[in-house]
């Protein structure tokens, strides 16, 4: 029982001694990323692109709080009769969209794959 965990052990050093000793060059190719930036030919190119406007959902207003554009949508939560009113500003919004579209793909997905299995 020994012998084995030993012979086990020493190969498991040797194996580490030659992965020390082995000539890896550190020395690679660096890329200079001041020569990897080009400049924009004109001005308009420089401008940051404006964000896409939003389509909104069915369900969601638009309301203004004070500087702040809101979209508000209503709601009743599982379990309760008491309205609610979730609002969201707009990269709240655009991330609440992506991880719906996220779910319907995968509920796609998930049917599509269920569907195949009880085929008779």
């Amino acid at each position: 029982m020994r012998q084995p965990m030993w012979m086990t052990i020493m190969s498991l050093m040797a194996i580490m001694a030659i992965a020390e000793e082995s000539p890896v060059s550190d020395k690679s190719p660096v890329a200079n990323p001041a020569e990897d930036k080009a400049e924009p030919k004109t001005v308009t190119e420089a401008k940051p692109q404006e964000p896409e406007e939003i389509k909104l959902p069915p369900g969601f207003k638009v309301k203004k709080r004070g500087d702040f554009t809101l979209y508000c949508i209503k709601g009743k939560p599982t379990g309760t009769r008491f309205p609610t009113e979730d609002c969201y500003d707009e990269a709240q919004l655009r991330d609440y969209l992506l991880a719906r579209e996220q779910n319907n793909r995968d509920f796609d997905q998930r049917r599509a794959i269920c569907s195949a299995c009880s085929a008779p």
